[in-house]
């Protein structure tokens, strides 16, 4: 991801020369990220899956956001604004939380408490994704929380983590990738191409 000058991480990107950018200025993010922080913010996107004959492989980004941040608490708290807030759990079942813990799970770390607000702008429980931005959003923020690098192939190891989560790949890959996503499990691990 990127981050913007008030220190939000936005995914995903939107061309190939903001990929390259990424690459090139990785190593200088993931010192940044070496250690622990006390809050993160992050924006993802919504998606649209199981185009046509792609069920559970094909999916596409949607401008539609999501905001989460994740701070270190004294005790567990989810605050919900936006569309569905009042649907969304406020407990550990929370997609959100679910990702935040993979990512320490991830980073072999114990999950401290941690507070989440988020506003989402993307319909709850509604076909757009709102599970994979939350899966995803929640695993970005754990891994920063955590000062946890991935391999060299992060945005990979990022789709992994998300895909093992949700159990596809369709709506997770757009929220990490952007545009539309073909994603496929090798039967060792899942990929997706543009």
């Amino acid at each position: 991801g990127r981050s913007t000058s008030s220190g939000t991480i936005l995914f995903p990107h939107n061309h190939e020369d903001k990929m390259k950018k990424r690459i090139l200025h990785r190593a200088s993010v993931e010192q940044e990220n070496r250690a622990p922080r006390k809050s993160v913010t992050v924006k993802v996107p919504a998606s649209s899956a199981n185009m046509g004959p792609g069920y559970d492989c094909i999916g596409c980004a949607v401008d539609l956001w999501s905001e989460l941040t994740v701070e270190r608490a004294d005790k567990f708290e989810i605050i919900a604004t936006g569309e569905g807030a009042e649907e969304m759990p406020k407990d550990a079942t929370n997609y959100m939380v679910v990702g935040v813990k993979g990512a320490f799970d991830a980073a072999n770390k114990p999950m401290p408490l941690l507070k989440y607000t988020v506003h989402s702008k993307i319909p709850y429980a509604r076909g757009m994704g709102s599970s994979s931005a939350a899966i995803v959003s929640g695993i970005i923020a754990g891994l920063v929380l955590a000062g946890h690098q991935l391999p060299c192939w992060g945005s990979e190891a990022l789709l992994q983590i998300a895909a093992s989560i949700e159990g596809h790949p369709d709506n997770v890959a757009p929220v990490i990738y952007g545009g539309i996503q073909l994603g496929i499990h090798t039967g060792t691990r899942w990929m997706t191409e543009r």
